[in-house]
């Protein structure tokens, strides 16, 4: 496997990661957090992409930047991904720096959805172009968010 496939495997593992945290927190009805970690899935999904094509970046603008311009004005992912990736990133900010803003079950189920639709759209051009990536575990993860 080359360099540039090692790097996104690398993000995958961390796509799951926050997946099954996202979920193990929101049932324990810690939604800030649960919203903090299904950002970083959609985000992690997002670098898995950019690294399988060669692309870095050194800022979470930066990935939403190049994201966009190589996969969805392309319309090689759909508009919604790029759209939710930013909307996630807003979401995870106002988690993590907006202590008097109440997030409830309903912030972390819209959460979810965007999260998924990110991952499944990225999983699914993964799959398609890079069949040697295994995303059987993000798979499974995603449709128990």
């Amino acid at each position: 496997m080359d360099e540039k496939l090692k790097l996104a495997e690398a993000e995958l593992q961390l796509v799951a990661e926050n997946l099954a945290a996202a979920r193990l927190v929101a049932d324990n009805r810690l939604y800030r957090n649960a919203v903090t970690d299904l950002y970083y899935a959609a985000y992690h999904a997002a670098v898995a992409l950019l690294a399988a094509h060669g692309i870095e970046t050194a800022s979470h603008d930066g990935v939403q930047t190049q994201f966009g311009l190589h996969f969805v004005k392309t319309g090689a992912l759909d508009k919604n991904a790029g759209k939710y990736l930013g909307n996630l990133y807003h979401a995870r900010l106002t988690a993590d720096y907006k202590g008097y803003v109440d997030l409830d079950r309903s912030d972390y189920e819209e959460a979810a959805r965007q999260a998924r639709q990110v991952v499944e759209a990225v999983s699914g051009f993964l799959d398609q172009h890079f069949p040697s990536l295994d995303l059987n575990r993000i798979r499974a993860l995603t449709e128990h968010l």
